[in-house]
């Protein structure tokens, strides 16, 4: 793969052969190219030469070296970055005198003593290395000019992990000094990208009008090569649908609903680093549009996150197998907004007054799956309730990547944060002990149960003294507190039964309470949480 140098949209940032299977004819080879903007096709009768942006390639062959271990420090005098965990291949991030006539910044290391590496993560590799029992190791590795490209520009003043570089995405007017430090990080990587979006703006929001009235998600140049435009889209590697994966294989899917055809590689490597890659552009262009529609949004009213996920779809028929459709879902404000496949994501503000599916964040359950409760082949899952769900049934929602899905839950914990410190309390109608009362959750003050008639407050418990909480899943909650008694130091267990009509929604309400309490405890002040 090859990497350009200058930043005009239309500019090759990577490119490499690879199989193309359309589904009309046998699989044949062609020339994939990513641009700042778009992802292009271009069969293999159409490639005149070697070359990226009309300059000469040279190819560079592997080759085997023996590097010594030093017997002082044990070390093998160099660092590694990447790993099958972070879609790229395992690079030597840094050198030592010492082997500096042997190895270079930007190898990339295939083989360890022979064995094939390309599919254990960073971690396994550190320990691969360590485990080395004489004193010397054979590296079989290949020079590639446009890692080692990217890992002096990343080891000079910043070193961002790959991790935060593939899970970026800008939260502009939220966190402005974290934001603004990322957008140099970045820029210092893709300057041909960043600087030309830091002097203007490439997305108007007329540009909204103009994707809706045309396709412009697919251009066919020529006969010979199709363009697919990397605004919304989205890479899969399952068949549509279901949740059998593709082996070295994925699809891209544009904002119009077009597809590319099976995009097939050599290895699982070469696949994630196409994969990370495409992925960042797209995080790129969502961030610029999402930018512009924050411009003319008050703060408590700003899009936090928004991505692609699949949705598990069940059918009352038993004849019909469930399937995974792709929904776009936004954190903006206090809600959750989900446009599903009749409703395209948003292009301009009015879009999310016209969204359907819109639940008040603190109202909802996200919750995690485990790997042993995975929807079969589908490892990142989440279980989704909402607040009008006649039954317990959850809805799963799926990710394909670690680094997606990590991402995902923080975004979510953030937003759930952010909205029940602006809420601050929430009340509800109930019944205790035969009496008509209203129950108060409070972030700063915890429980607090009041009589209606006499408004006097009958008992208050602070967040700390919860125990525990059950449900009949009908319309009874029941609290468990702690109590400490001052004159013996004693701890006693006080319950507490409530009768509420909206029992799914005051479930949902305490946990999210509870979540926010957490984090903000978590990470000192709610201003100061991690989100990548």
């Amino acid at each position: 793969m090859h990497r350009c140098q200058r930043s005009e949209p239309n500019e090759i940032l990577f490119e490499d052969q690879v199989t193309l299977s359309d589904g009309r004819s046998k699989p044949y080879l062609v020339l994939l190219q990513l641009t700042s903007e778009s992802l292009i096709i271009r069969p293999r009768n159409t490639i005149s030469t070697s070359s990226l942006n009309n300059k000469e390639i040279q190819t560079v062959e592997p080759r085997h070296v023996i590097i010594a271990r030093n017997s002082i420090t044990r070390s093998f005098g160099f660092s590694i970055k990447g790993g099958s965990d972070t879609g790229f291949p395992i690079l030597i991030s840094r050198v030592l005198d010492i082997n500096a006539h042997l190895l270079n910044i930007g190898d990339a290391i295939f083989k360890i003593n022979n064995e094939d590496i390309s599919n254990l993560t960073h971690d396994q590799v550190i320990s691969k290395l360590r485990d080395v029992r004489n004193n010397h190791v054979n590296l079989t590795i290949k020079y590639m000019n446009n890692m080692a490209t990217y890992l002096r520009l990343t080891s000079q003043k910043f070193r961002p992990s790959v991790s935060i570089l593939q899970n970026y995405l800008t939260i502009p007017n939220i966190l402005s000094n974290r934001a603004r430090r990322d957008q140099k990080v970045r820029s210092a990587i893709y300057p041909y990208e960043y600087n030309s979006y830091a002097k203007q703006n490439d997305l108007p929001l007329a540009i909204s009008e103009k994707l809706k009235n045309t396709d412009d998600s697919i251009v066919n140049l020529t006969d010979q090569f199709r363009k697919y435009s990397l605004l919304y889209a989205y890479v899969s590697q399952y068949i549509n649908g279901t949740d059998e994966c593709r082996i070295n294989a994925f699809q891209l899917h544009t904002l119009s609903g077009s597809q590319t055809g099976i995009i097939i590689t050599d290895t699982a490597m070469e696949q994630n680093m196409w994969i990370s890659r495409i992925n960042i552009v797209i995080q790129n262009l969502t961030a610029r549009l999402l930018a512009e529609l924050n411009q003319t949004l008050v703060s408590c009213e700003q899009v936090f996150y928004a991505t692609w996920i699949h949705e598990r779809i069940m059918y009352p028929n038993e004849n019909h197998l469930p399937e995974w459709q792709a929904i776009f879902i936004v954190f903006k404000g206090a809600n959750l907004y989900i446009f599903d496949r009749n409703q395209s994501p948003p292009l301009c503000n009015s879009d999310f007054i016209c969204c359907t599916r819109v639940y008040p964040l603190i109202e909802i359950f996200i919750g995690t799956v485990t790997s042993k409760c995975s929807i079969k082949h589908r490892r990142y899952c989440i279980k989704l309730v909402l607040p009008n769900h006649s039954t317990n049934e959850c809805r799963y929602l799926s990710l394909e990547r670690k680094h997606e899905y990590d991402d995902f839950i923080l975004n979510y914990q953030r937003s759930i944060c952010m909205s029940v410190y602006s809420i601050k309390n929430r009340t509800f109608g109930c019944v205790y002990r035969g009496q008509i009362c209203r129950l108060i959750i409070d972030i700063n003050n915890g429980f607090e149960m009041y009589n209606n008639q006499t408004n006097i407050i009958l008992w208050a418990f602070a967040f700390e003294q919860l125990q525990s909480t059950s449900d009949n899943g009908h319309d009874k909650i029941y609290l468990q507190f702690k109590f400490n008694i001052p004159s013996n130091n004693n701890e006693i267990i006080i319950d507490m039964n409530i009768q509420c009509q909206h029992l799914r929604i005051l479930v949902h309400v305490i946990n999210a309470f509870l979540t926010a309490r957490f984090i903000s405890r978590r990470d000192h002040t709610i201003d100061n949480i991690k989100i990548y």
